[in-house]
This record gives structure tokens, sequence and C-alpha cells, in this order.
């Protein structure tokens, strides 16, 4: 009869060593759960004081109560919709080549599309459809929109060129 007590006490010590494991295990899985779903200090404090004094009742409001979303995937959530908020806006483009635009660009410099003409009085970059430069007030008068080939041909090729006025060219003597 002593030898089935003996067996008897190894089987219970070794069944009391497994239930504190998984004990264990389960307060450290409810503290690593927590700190991927909040970053508050507090809420993990109280997440192991549940699981650890109540393991099976405490696991279960733990379970019932925790954040839906990890913060990993709030964060991954909040990039896709930054994302899609970007690709909504309203960002110029080339109508030739598609290629992203400045508003203050004259021409495209992938393509040499005529994006904009200056304005004759305030040069300031105009969009091609626009009768009235929105800067200055000037009005064209009618008809007299230039397409932008011939703006850039006659008016404008001097005017979007880089001011070189300092150098001089050398002087054939």
């Amino acid at each position: 009869m002593t030898n089935f007590a003996n067996y008897l006490t190894v089987l219970l010590g070794a069944a009391g060593g497994l239930l504190a494991l998984v004990w264990l295990a389960l307060v450290v899985w409810a503290y690593r759960d927590v700190r991927t779903r909040s970053r508050s200090t507090v809420a993990a404090v109280l997440t192991i004081l549940l699981v650890a004094l109540l393991p099976v009742v405490g696991l279960v409001v733990y379970l019932l109560l925790r954040p839906r979303e990890t913060l990993a995937a709030a964060y991954d959530r909040a990039l896709e919709q930054e994302a899609l908020l970007q690709q909504i806006e309203d960002k110029p483009v080339c109508p030739t080549c598609a290629r992203p635009t400045q508003p203050n660009w004259f021409l495209c410099p992938a393509c040499h599309t005529h994006l904009r003409q200056p304005c004759p009085v305030c040069r300031s970059p105009l969009e091609l459809h626009w009768d009235i430069c929105p800067y200055c007030g000037y009005l064209f008068p009618d008809n007299e929109v230039e397409p932008a080939a011939e703006a850039n041909g006659r008016a404008g090729d001097a005017d979007l060129a880089p001011a070189n006025d300092a150098v001089s060219p050398p002087s054939a003597s």
C-alpha cells in the first residue's frame, strides 16, 4: 500500500507541476497578447493579475474584453487609408505621359508637353483654358487666349528660358 501511495504522490506532483506550467504559460501568453493590442501599462498589469489570480475565469474575461485588432494591424490599416487618400487627392499630372507635375511648371520635363501658359502681365502660370489671370486679374480679350504652342513660340521662349543677362557673349573684335 505504501508503494501505491508513493506512486500517487509522484503522479499528483507531476500533474501539479504540469498544471503550474500551464498556468504560467497562460499568464505569459496573456501578457504578450495584451502588449500586441495595447500600449497601456495599466492594461498589461491588470491582465496579468486577472489571469494569474483567476486562471480560467480571468482568461475568459480577458478574451471577451481585449481589443479586437493588434497595434500592428491598426497601423497597417492606417497606412492603407493614408495611401488611398493620397491616391484620391487631386495631384497634377501631365495629360500626355501621366507623370506627376508641379502646379507652377509650364512644360512637362519628361515629354515636353505644354502644361500652362504664362500670364502676359504677371508671368504667373495659367491653365491653358483660363481666360482670366487669377493672380493679377488680367482678362484676355476675346480670341486672344493663345494656344500653348503659339504662346511659347512667340512670347514664351525668351520668357521661359533662364535669364542670362549677366553673361554676355564674347564680341568678335
